[in-house]
């Protein structure tokens, strides 16, 4: 598929060094782990778009349908909590650094 056919469909169009449009792209981002920052991706296609990886071939993986079942289990059980400190991490001046240098990274800025 060429740049051509597609590109009044879509916003952002990955490619190669060919003019091949790339279906599974990852765009690098920045996350908080403690008091650290680390360098991960953002999984643009797949079964894990939108989610953070540490490898861009982390995209294509599957999660194990019974750990996402006991995972759902958990997030509705803690959902009050987790919406609390959630917004106590947001204020810190680290995330809002980490924000800026994502949306830096993503060209909003």
């Amino acid at each position: 598929m060429k740049i051509a056919e597609i590109l009044y469909d879509y916003e952002i169009v990955y490619v190669d060094e060919n003019d091949e449009v790339i279906e599974e792209a990852a765009i690098r981002q920045w996350k908080l782990v403690g008091k650290t920052r680390k360098q991960r991706y953002r999984c643009m296609a797949g079964p894990k778009k939108g989610k953070l990886v540490s490898k861009p071939g982390g995209c294509a993986v599957r999660k194990d349908p019974k750990r996402k079942r006991i995972g759902r289990k958990v997030m509705r059980a803690k959902k009050g909590t987790i919406i609390r400190k959630s917004k106590l991490a947001k204020r810190k001046g680290i995330s809002k650094m980490l924000r800026r240098l994502n949306a830096r990274l993503m060209g909003k800025t």
